[in-house]
């Protein structure tokens, strides 16, 4: 896996680029970190109301309504964003495009080897992928008929949005950042840090009393 290029910032001494100073290929780097990182926040925003549905059901059952949407929301949100950065359609701009730019540009000696392992690695997420997909074109994106009409079209397979499915889309992601933190850094970009969005969901507690 990649390395997680946030804990060696303090070790980092390169130059830190202006949009202004980027090339090209810097700035579509630039451009889908900020997609990845996008797509792992939606993914931690559900992940982190999961957990407070869990340990704060009677909470959340005040205006369940409200809850219920904001979950449908966040699971809507997280496979779109999740199915954009790895479309692999031929004008999408995606994870894999950008590998394949970045192996064709003037930095492809730079980055050869650590490029050739971040492809193996993004083949290992292949039913990952798939399953992305399938949510996106069956259910968020279009309307299909087989699953409108599931009495006339039996499923190959249930459509499963959480348990194992989820972690793995959690830490595919994880990837993802990590590898673009680590390629726009080979390629001389300075030192893109990211911190995570923190989990402040118990300040929507009422605060007890002393």
């Amino acid at each position: 896996m990649a390395s997680d290029w946030n804990a060696l910032r303090s070790e980092y001494n390169g130059q830190v680029l202006s949009w202004e100073q980027k090339d090209d290929m810097q700035k579509l780097l630039t451009m889908i970190q900020v997609e990845t990182v996008d797509a792992l926040n939606a993914a931690l925003e559900y992940s982190y109301l999961l957990d407070f549905v869990d340990n704060h059901l009677s909470f959340l059952n005040k205006s369940p309504l409200f809850w219920s949407e904001a979950m449908k929301s966040m699971r809507f949100t997280t496979v779109m964003r999740a199915a954009r950065l790895f479309d692999e359609s031929r004008d999408a701009l995606s994870l894999k495009k950008v590998f394949n730019k970045l192996e064709q540009s003037a930095y492809r000696n730079a980055v050869a080897i650590e490029l050739q392992t971040c492809k193996k690695q993004y083949d290992t997420y292949h039913d990952c992928i798939e399953e992305i997909r399938t949510l996106r074109d069956k259910q968020f994106a279009h309307n299909d008929e087989k699953e409108f009409q599931f009495w006339k079209h039996p499923r190959e397979k249930d459509l499963e949005f959480e348990g194992e499915f989820w972690w793995k889309l959690e830490e595919m992601l994880r990837w993802a950042r990590d590898t673009i933190l680590m390629l726009r850094t080979l390629i001389g970009d300075g030192f893109p840090v990211n911190n995570e969005i923190r989990n402040d969901l118990s300040g929507l507690l009422p605060v007890k009393e002393s």
